[in-house]
């Protein structure tokens, strides 16, 4: 076979192949096309676009490629929130009793007291009193020692092993939020339990990302239509789930957003998860304090 003729047939085959590609983009555009107009639909149809309460959130999601399948807004006001509240306040003698009540390995155990001060048995009496009146315990308190019998529901059985530092986390974000904002001219929205799912998702009301909290903050002095957002996530362990952290930390993390990762262990280095943030909830109002110092800079007196 001549040159010219090798050239000729070379020609040939590349034609087909442009035409072939050709034809696969034009496919391929269609289907985006599709893609991105049942989003659209899907995106305008949702409640929370339409709602003033959960707009600019949903905005957020959406420039993520999530929207928004459920959350809550109300201030937290059941029992769990209450208890919680009350644990973190008196945590020094409470976490160790609840520990034992979930170390034990049986519904009765016995817990003395001999040795608390008087505020601390009252404390932790007083937290008896309160998580029986939820029916989640029956306790009797005999020559200073407390005989306890269990009866949290299946769907609470984690919350001695660490499930109430959610609630206690939710706590202290109101509490920061709701402190800082009485000395700095910022306006916020909390957040929680919010299920998001893939725009793209073909799921049917369920969700592919579960957040624990998120704050919506607005400089109001700037007077700009911007917000920043702070995922927080509460975890009771540290490293068996840090390739996790960093997988939602990607996500969430960007664009003068913060994604915060909460633990209940006191003694880790809250550098230790740079560049995202990790915060025990011990230190959680001075790190989250001096973040929003950080964000939200006074104008020069």
């Amino acid at each position: 076979m001549s040159r010219k003729q090798d050239l000729l047939k070379r020609i040939e085959a590349l034609e087909i192949s442009r035409e072939l590609i050709d034809d696969k983009i034009a496919q391929a555009k269609a289907s985006l096309e599709q893609i991105e107009a049942k989003q659209q639909a899907a995106w305008e149809e949702n409640p929370y676009v339409r709602d003033r309460t959960t707009k600019q959130l949903a905005k957020y999601f959406q420039s993520l490629g999530y929207s928004i399948v459920s959350l809550l807004t109300k201030a937290p006001d059941n029992s769990c929130y209450a208890i919680s509240k009350q644990i973190w306040n008196g945590r020094k003698v409470m976490v160790p009793f609840l520990l034992q009540m979930y170390h034990s390995g049986v519904d009765e155990f016995e817990y003395p007291i001999s040795e608390l001060s008087g505020t601390d048995k009252a404390d932790l009496l007083n937290l008896c009193r309160t998580m029986q009146d939820s029916d989640w315990l029956t306790y009797s308190n005999v020559k200073d020692v407390l005989h306890v019998r269990a009866t949290f529901p299946k769907s609470l059985k984690n919350f001695p092993n660490g499930g109430w530092t959610e609630e206690a986390n939710r706590y202290l974000v109101w509490k920061v939020l709701t402190d800082y904002s009485a000395n700095h001219n910022i306006r916020y929205k909390v957040f929680w339990d919010v299920k998001l799912k893939l725009l793209e998702s073909e799921k049917d009301n369920l969700n592919d990302i579960q957040l624990d909290i998120v704050a919506q903050i607005k400089d109001r002095a700037q007077n700009k239509d911007r917000y920043r957002f702070y995922v927080f996530e509460t975890k009771s362990g540290l490293l068996p789930c840090i390739r996790d952290w960093v997988d939602r930390a990607d996500i969430f993390n960007q664009n003068d957003n913060r994604f915060i990762t909460c633990c209940m262990d006191s003694e880790v280095n809250h550098k230790y998860f740079r560049p995202y943030r990790l915060m025990p909830l011990e230190k959680l109002e001075k790190l989250f304090t001096k973040l929003l110092d950080r964000d939200f800079p006074q104008p020069d007196a």
